[in-house]
């Protein structure tokens, strides 16, 4: 036996479809509190290096590396925003862990440079400075960076 479905039924049925695509596409990010401990963090690693003590410096480095490594191998996969709901990988892609990993370089490579500006500028706390900027970049760029990610998923 064969039921005849309308237009409208049909049309209602695939909004339905689109409107939980949509809802799962919205859970590919990170946690918020994510990028507030990365940049707590940057912050921390710039104090700890203009403290001037190599051992404090090397252990923070150290910590800060072991620390986001770990949190990021469960995380940079995008899929775990929430305890709600695990997003598939074929959903998100491969290339989200590639992306993030690039950006933190990248930032990295951006703290340097500024650090040194603003010590040949003659600025006390460089690093702390460096950091700073690099937190806000992370506060504001990585959210708005994985929203990016989602409108190229959707």
């Amino acid at each position: 036996m064969t039921e005849h479905i309308g237009a409208n039924d049909a049309r209602q049925a695939l909004r339905a479809v689109e409107d939980e695509r949509r809802r799962v596409i919205d859970e590919v990010d990170l946690p918020r509190w994510y990028w507030w401990g990365l940049a707590i963090a940057w912050i921390l690693l710039g104090v700890a290096t203009d403290v001037g003590n190599v051992w404090i410096t090397s252990a923070a480095t150290l910590l800060f590396g072991a620390l986001h490594a770990a949190v990021a191998s469960r995380l940079f996969s995008g899929r775990h925003k929430s305890s709600q709901l695990s997003v598939r990988a074929s959903t998100v892609g491969r290339r989200l862990p590639l992306i993030l990993f690039a950006s933190i370089l990248l930032l990295a490579a951006a703290s340097i440079v500024v650090g040194f500006a603003v010590d040949a500028d003659g600025a006390e706390h460089a690093s702390t400075i460096a950091a700073c900027f690099a937190a806000t970049a992370i506060l504001c760029g990585g959210p708005t960076l994985m929203a990016s990610i989602r409108r190229r998923i959707a």
